[in-house]
């Protein structure tokens, strides 16, 4: 009788939801990760803006002969080079990929996910491809966030599949039952196991030589062409060398980031401690809630329209 405990009185919107979630009719979702998803994802919204102010916009300015918005352009690549923002950008998409995998212990349909992910991803390869053969040199994405979080999924799929068929011959009893449990740790473990090697074994390293936090590369192949190069960089950071993608975030570290937040998830979201912040919930974080509910949809459609609108700003201010 959990969900009752907190309810309030009968006929109230709070009592309606908490029977529903109970009785199954309503699927009871943790409202602190879609916050933080939605604050997230805003803030990735914020920052792609910024980049059309300084990269998008002067090519749609000067294909329709216009200044629109040009004033902006010397504050986005203020904001855009600065270290508060690559900071926060560090944090921000951590956090965004660790609740990615935190998500992934909710539900055995990670296969599932995994299949719109990876068709998103090759749309807006096929799209931005077309652009940047067309009237956007640069916009083509190659192996973006996208297409990091689908393999991250899939990783964790194909790991937590592992270990619910070899949980499943161990039997009953109580040592049974803990093995099972223990064993849905695996593609956590798996992460943390590759973000150490990635990490003490030298093929990468936290950087602050620009004056903020970002991480290097320091795998360099001996005698790879840069189509082998292009290869390596779909999994890790290849040591200078500049991998051509208008968004670019290789599995190792990031896909690995997923799966350790599985690690998280199971601590955290199995236990009696998935109810901490219910008392917190209520009217004041609907809003961004429902952006934390639709970040897949909002994050991809904000790719497009943010510089269809830009580009389409530029051509009616050049009927003026």
């Amino acid at each position: 009788m959990r969900y009752f405990s907190n309810a309030k009185h009968p006929g109230s919107a709070g009592y309606k939801q908490t029977v529903a979630a109970y009785c199954g009719r309503e699927k009871y979702r943790f409202w602190e990760l879609d916050f933080v998803r939605g604050l997230c994802v805003l803030l990735m919204v914020f920052d792609h803006c910024m980049y059309c102010f300084w990269d998008v916009l002067p090519s749609a300015n000067q294909m329709f002969g216009t200044s629109f918005l040009s004033e902006l352009a010397p504050v986005a690549i203020k904001y855009w080079n600065s270290a508060f923002r690559n900071n926060i950008r560090l944090v921000v998409i951590s956090a965004f990929f660790i609740i990615c995998g935190i998500s992934c212990t909710l539900t055995r349909g990670n296969f599932r996910r995994f299949i719109p992910l990876a068709i998103v991803a090759g749309g807006i390869s096929a799209v931005t491809t077309v652009l940047d053969q067309l009237v956007l040199p640069g916009a083509q994405v190659r192996f973006g966030v996208i297409h990091m979080l689908a393999a991250g999924v899939l990783l964790y799929a194909v790991l937590d599949e592992a270990a619910v068929s070899v949980g499943s011959v161990l039997g009953k009893g109580k040592k049974a039952n803990f093995t099972r449990e223990a064993l849905r740790y695996l593609p956590g473990l798996v992460g943390l196991i590759l973000l150490c090697w990635l990490f003490f074994g030298g093929f990468a390293r936290f950087s602050h030589e620009s004056g903020y936090w970002e991480v290097v590369g320091n795998f360099s192949p001996q005698n790879a062409t840069n189509a082998e190069k292009d290869i390596y960089s779909v999994f890790l950071y290849v040591k200078n060398y500049y991998f051509r993608s208008g968004d670019y975030f290789p599995i190792l570290p990031w896909s690995a980031l997923v799966l350790a937040g599985g690690i998280l998830g199971r601590l955290i979201y199995h236990t009696s401690a998935k109810y901490a912040f219910r008392p917190l919930d209520g009217a004041w974080n609907r809003g961004m809630c429902i952006i934390g509910r639709h970040a897949a949809v909002i994050y991809v459609a904000h790719m497009i329209v943010i510089p269809l609108y830009f580009a389409l700003g530029a051509y009616l201010f050049s009927l003026l």
